[in-house]
């Protein structure tokens, strides 16, 4: 088993089908990623494919197989961390969101961190043609973890 210290995790998200530009009365979609209470690298639609870069720091506390992600990336409880993926618009010079969705860490384990990179690959349209949202599982959400 890897040592169980801090380590700099890197996270390349990249995210494919993605939905219309303009769904269920939205004129112009973006995407982004929430870091602490703010939205970055956002993305407006229609694209083909979008990745986000995102740095984690994993640490002890969890469990013995589960480490503990900390930094503003990782959002939610000890036990449930996750990732926020943002759906929403530009109003006025800020960010007005209309649909998040949780890219839950809770499965990852120290030995798929072994290389210290982490590769999340996440179809974003859902089964009614629109912005994925709430936990992504499945077919939704793929982890790897390339050699860095």
């Amino acid at each position: 088993m890897p040592s169980q210290d801090h380590r700099i995790i890197k996270l390349k998200i990249e995210c494919f089908d993605l939905p219309p530009h303009d769904w269920g009365g939205h004129s112009e979609i973006w995407l982004g990623i929430q870091r602490g209470r703010d939205v970055v690298q956002e993305v407006k639609l229609p694209a083909e494919a979008v990745s986000f870069d995102a740095e984690l720091r994993a640490a002890p506390g969890i469990s013995q197989e589960n480490p503990n992600f900390l930094g503003p990336y990782a959002q939610g409880p000890v036990r449930d961390r996750f990732i926020y993926l943002c759906w929403g618009g530009r109003a006025g010079g800020g960010w007005a969101g209309f649909r998040r969705a949780k890219l839950p860490l809770v499965e990852l384990t120290w030995e798929s961190l072994e290389s210290n990179h982490l590769l999340a690959r996440v179809r974003c349209t859902d089964a009614k043609g629109g912005p994925v949202c709430a936990t992504l599982r499945g077919e939704y959400l793929t982890w790897t973890s390339p050699s860095g």
